[in-house]
């Protein structure tokens, strides 16, 4: 992967976002300000993790075609349980 996960988010503008909660005087308020940006950020990144689920599960697929499980898990570093959920899309 050429880009370094941390650079996948604007750093800047999500220290600025949890600083300004940070600085939320009332306990109450705070928190579900934290709350919010919590289901902004899982909202955020849920199309991108399918988007990516979909890629790996293509990865697989293609090298079953001429694999067996037990080939793929051992070129992948996985388990075979686990190469056989992602064939399947889990």
């Amino acid at each position: 992967m050429t880009t370094p996960p941390a650079a996948l988010i604007n750093s800047d503008v999500f220290d600025q976002a949890l600083a300004d909660i940070a600085a939320i005087e009332d306990p109450v308020a705070r928190d579900k300000a934290a709350r919010a940006l919590q289901t902004a950020l899982a909202e955020a990144i849920a199309e991108p993790l399918t988007r990516t689920k979909a890629v790996r599960q293509q990865a697989v697929l293609e090298l079953r075609r001429t694999l067996t499980l037990a080939k793929v898990a051992e070129q992948l570093g996985l388990s075979v349980g686990r190469v056989d959920q992602l064939a399947k899309g889990k």
